[in-house]
């Protein structure tokens, strides 16, 4: 299910939290757990044994029809619990993905993923809860009933590798369909392209509304979705020609998505669904994984908090008007620059950070020992806002060593420490998001200042303390900056 709403200055990013560790492939806690599941599907022409030929046979005209599945980049239906599918649907992304990229079906568990974001507390009660990791620690449920993000799943895999994988990119594509403050609206045609460019795409759904199975094919055609919604599937192919007929809603014309969900083969169609063009959708994105990095760190890995410049500050106000500011607004305004120290011996072969806007600059330096000489500058724009790593254009050796991003007009960290909710089908639990950070590590430029982010005037300095949505908060936490070795 989608995990908390969280209060962003950009309603770009879905959301999510944060951990900070430093590790190899030889650790065992990365070897993750062999997934048992069916073989993927290969072909579309046993995905619907029950719909009516007569009526309407799918993917019969390829100028306008397209299916990952049928360029051999299917991927295998899961079934998961009560909760998690923000988790086995970028799961499918990082399968297809690789499939498309590396011709290899890597083998990820969900289930390794969601144990390294939340910890659930001891069902006898007769164990304390201790923080001792940077993650959600949550009283009640298991950990598969629980909500998340994108932003979880990247950050649970941007600095600990996974049977050896890493994230190398979340991409936020936005809304499709449907207007949300803050963020880009995407069109069919540019929906279809980042398919057909990264396989598998993950997108918000309502799994409980205006669907049905009509003319042997199970459809969904809910108006109301794009604020409605409670679950996360995939879609991996569309046709023009799905009749408009076919959906409990009628739609005004022709055209699907084909839906990959994770409820099982015994759901659906083998496990699929169609979802009329008409229909909103919100929360668009996907996730793709490496191999090329033996070992990443990184002490603030999820994007709890967004901290603005100080002329988009201006721009937005004390109440943080967000109808104020735009895409465009964003990328000319000043620099939010950031920095972290790292005592870590290696050789440095790419830095992933966040972003909020399309086509937002950034800047990335690395100095030599605590703010010495440059070593490497790596500048340029991302198309799509999200989680980027940049590859440097020499790997750089090092010992002592300090990394600076830069992005116009708003940088990401990972806030502090604090209790909160974790969000399910069935309830709400209590839970407490831990953050770890000391003096010396990370810091935040205020005006041509440094500040110490353990500062306990750092929200003062930079002019946010006076603001309403960080007048509670105390620091900013390390910034969202991971370094990858070869």
């Amino acid at each position: 299910m989608n995990g908390t709403t969280k209060k962003l200055i950009s309603a770009v990013l879905l959301a999510a939290m944060v951990t900070a560790a430093s590790c190899s492939n030889k650790d065992p806690k990365n070897i993750g757990t062999p997934e048992s599941t069916v073989a993927p599907a290969t072909s579309v022409d046993n995905l619907f044994p029950t719909g009516d030929k007569s009526y309407y046979v799918p993917f019969q005209d390829p100028e306008h029809s397209y299916c990952t599945i049928s360029e051999g980049l299917g991927t295998p239906v899961r079934e998961q619990k009560l909760g998690g599918c923000y988790c086995y649907s970028a799961v499918t992304n990082m399968q297809s993905n690789y499939l498309k990229t590396k011709g290899e079906l890597i083998d990820i568990n969900p289930f390794d993923i969601i144990n390294r974001i939340y910890e659930a507390s001891d069902p006898t009660g007769k164990k304390a809860m201790t923080f001792d990791e940077e993650k959600y620690y949550v009283t009640g449920g298991n950990v598969t009933d629980y909500g998340g993000d994108i932003d979880r799943v990247t950050g649970a895999l941007c600095a600990d590798p996974l049977n050896g994988f890493l994230v190398s990119e979340s991409n936020i594509f936005g809304t499709y369909n449907c207007d949300v403050e803050g963020c880009y609206r995407i069109s069919e045609d540019e929906l279809k392209a980042v398919i057909r460019r990264y396989g598998a795409i993950s997108f918000s759904c309502n799994y409980t509304k205006g669907c049905k199975l009509i003319n042997g094919y199970y459809t969904q055609n809910y108006p109301d979705n794009a604020r409605n919604y409670n679950h996360v599937v995939a879609i991996v192919g569309w046709d023009d020609n799905f009749p408009a007929d076919c959906f409990e809603n009628p739609a005004s014309r022709n055209g699907a998505w084909l839906a990959q969900n994770s409820f099982g083969e015994i759901w659906g169609n083998s496990g699929y669904y169609w979802i009329s063009y008409d229909m909103e959708i919100s929360g668009i994105f996907n996730c793709s994984v490496t191999k090329e990095y033996s070992s990443a760190v990184s002490f603030g890995r999820f994007p709890e908090m967004a901290i603005p410049s100080s002329d988009l500050l201006d721009i937005a106000g004390k109440d943080m008007e967000t109808t104020e500011i735009t895409f465009e607004g964003i990328n000319k305004c000043n620099n939010v620059t950031s920095a972290t120290v790292y005592d870590v011996k290696g050789t440095i072969g790419a830095i992933g950070f966040w972003t909020d806007a399309p086509g937002q600059p950034y800047e990335i330096e690395i100095l030599d020992g605590e703010f010495g000489d440059v070593l490497a500058t790596k500048s340029g724009s991302f198309e799509f806002a999200g989680y980027h790593t940049v590859k440097l254009d020499s790997p750089i050796k090092v010992k002592k060593f300090t990394v600076v991003v830069k992005t116009a007009g708003l940088g990401f960290f990972e806030g502090e420490s604090r209790d909160t909710k974790v969000y399910a089908v069935l309830n709400t639990y209590p839970a407490h998001y831990e953050a770890k950070t000391k003096p010396g590590r990370s810091f935040v430029k205020a005006g041509d200042e440094w500040v110490d982010v353990t500062d306990p005037d750092v929200m003062s300095r930079l002019g946010l303390k006076d603001i309403s949505e960080f007048k509670d908060t105390g620091t900013v936490g390390d910034p969202c900056i991971t370094v990858l070795f070869v």
